[in-house]
């Protein structure tokens, strides 16, 4: 009985829930149905990604090679002394303005000169014993030719006549030699050039080879690159260069290349340019740093975009076409780079436009909006 009494407690109360929760389902059913406001529910709405274009259109390419160099003055000449000794004088200093043969330092020449005169004194010697084996050889052929000598007698004289020539000529060697340590002694300027720098103080032993001063002409200057054979194959002797220096922004200097090397250096696998300019109002100076552009190549009416522009399409290159507020994916084919742009070989006609900007986000018919409208 017990059972039972409980059984009829719980069967109404199992009912109640039952229709508490009928009731719920039924008012969820009826919301989802009227979609909050009575009516369908909507779609969700594609993502469009705002982009930027570029309308295409054929033009002139020059194909540029760039490389950095240092500049150096065309003539710069360190001045070694040929002759040692005490520095007597310095005649110039930092700054001057020089020409070829002008002299820069003098040594003590007492050394020298008392060389010169000793070689001339010996030259003398060697004169007049030349003129008495002369004589001597033209008697003796006299009294060859007459029989009143031997052939050995003769042959001796002839010999110490031509043993008196060497040695005059020994004498006006070592004669020019004096002299040219007496000129040594007077240290001069191999080229017209500014003094960059003078290392020689009076009263200082120097010896043979130490750098006096130094010499540098730039009114016109050298910079030497170097190109990898990528960039050397279209470079030629004679062509135009462009230079700019950090220094002087905004300019342009005008250069031309004077060498090519035939071979890739060993260390840097790169191959020796020599540019040359002028450098008029010396607006230049030998030590700049220098970025040189070399134009290599022209071609006219083809289609060029940003290298960056080109994205990889499963191995592939390919570019971003807007079309109907769509972006198209357009595989394309390339051809020469130049700087940071490529030329398009095929894939492009003229007036298509391609996405430059907002592509990193775009897949194959993705929806856009051109902010830039051409």
């Amino acid at each position: 009985m017990r059972g039972l009494v409980t059984l009829r407690a719980t069967v109404p109360l199992l009912v109640g829930c039952l229709l508490v929760a009928g009731c719920l389902v039924a008012g969820c059913v009826l919301l989802a149905g009227c979609g909050g406001r009575g009516g369908p529910p909507e779609a969700p709405r594609a993502r469009v990604i705002p982009v930027e274009i570029f309308e295409v259109t054929p033009g002139a390419v020059t194909a540029t090679v760039a490389a950095t160099g240092t500049i150096a003055a065309r003539d710069d000449v360190p001045v070694l002394a040929e002759a040692g000794g005490r520095v007597e004088s310095v005649l110039v200093k930092v700054g001057d303005w020089v020409e070829a043969g002008d002299v820069l330092v003098t040594l003590d020449d007492e050394l020298a000169a008392l060389g010169v005169q000793q070689a001339e004194a010996q030259r003398l010697m060697v004169e007049a014993d030349l003129a008495d084996a002369e004589a001597n050889f033209e008697r003796a052929r006299t009294l060859w030719e007459n029989e009143d000598i031997s052939d050995v007698e003769y042959e001796a004289t002839e010999r110490g006549a031509k043993a008196a020539r060497a040695g005059l000529m020994a004498a006006e060697a070592g004669l020019g030699t004096a002299k040219r340590q007496l000129r040594n002694a007077r240290i001069t300027s191999p080229i017209a050039g500014m003094v960059a720098f003078a290392q020689a103080e009076p009263g200082h032993l120097i010896a043979i080879g130490t750098p006096v001063a130094h010499v540098v002409n730039d009114s016109n200057l050298e910079i030497e690159i170097g190109l990898n054979e990528d960039q050397v194959v279209d470079v030629d002797r004679g062509r135009s260069a462009e230079v700019r220096v950090r220094a002087r922004p905004g300019e342009v200097f005008d250069g031309r290349v004077e060498y090519v090397g035939p071979r890739a250096d060993d260390l840097s696998k790169t191959y020796p340019v020599r540019v040359t300019l002028a450098n008029p109002g010396r607006r230049l100076r030998a030590g700049m740093v220098a970025e040189v552009t070399i134009a290599t190549a022209s071609t006219g009416d083809v289609i060029v975009i940003q290298r960056d522009w080109v994205v990889d399409r499963y191995g592939e290159p390919a570019v971003f076409v807007a079309a109907d507020s769509l972006a198209l994916i357009r595989k394309v084919s390339l051809g020469r780079v130049v700087g940071d742009r490529v030329i398009v070989a095929s894939g492009l006609e003229p007036g298509d436009l391609v996405v430059s900007l907002g592509y990193d986000q775009l897949t194959d018919s993705t929806r856009i909006d051109v902010k830039n409208l051409p």
